[in-house]
Formats: C-alpha cells, sequence, structure tokens
C-alpha cells in the first residue's frame, strides 16, 4: 500500500521530468523481498516518460510489516 507519494519538477540541460519520493507499506515476504532486491535493475513502463533511476532508500521491518521509502526519476519523452 502506498503510504505517501511526492514528486518534484527535474530538469537538466537537456532533459525535464521529476523526482518521485514514495513510502510504502506491505507485509514481510520473500516475494517482497526479491522484489526489492530486482526493482533498481526493472524494466518499468510509464506512459510519456522515461524511468532514467529508481532506488531502495531505506527498509525498515517490524513483526509481519514492512515500511519502504523509494526515489525515483522520470524524464519526459
Amino acid at each position: 500500500m502506498i503510504s505517501t507519494a511526492t514528486w518534484t519538477p527535474w530538469a537538466s540541460a537537456t532533459f525535464s521530468g521529476a523526482r518521485h519520493l514514495v513510502n510504502l507499506r506491505a507485509s514481510a515476504s520473500p516475494a517482497l523481498d526479491d522484489w526489492l532486491a530486482a526493482l533498481p535493475e526493472a524494466d518499468i513502463d510509464v506512459r510519456g516518460h522515461l524511468l532514467a533511476s529508481v532506488a531502495v532508500n531505506s527498509v525498515r521491518r517490524s513483526e509481519n510489516e514492512v515500511t519502504i521509502e523509494l526515489e525515483a526519476l522520470t524524464v519526459e519523452e
């Protein structure tokens, strides 16, 4: 489940896009661990944009729940 999601405009000399910060909560599982490990190299389609990078900033675990902070950079096509 997405807890919070924010974005800020981003631009370089040749590209424009946005930086995204997403906080998620999920049940702890081996499948979640596999997804998080594969996420930085995943090929994810975002209509009208290119996903330039995605990073797992933090993972906090409690008994049965995991709180995750992701950061992504999207660039307009």
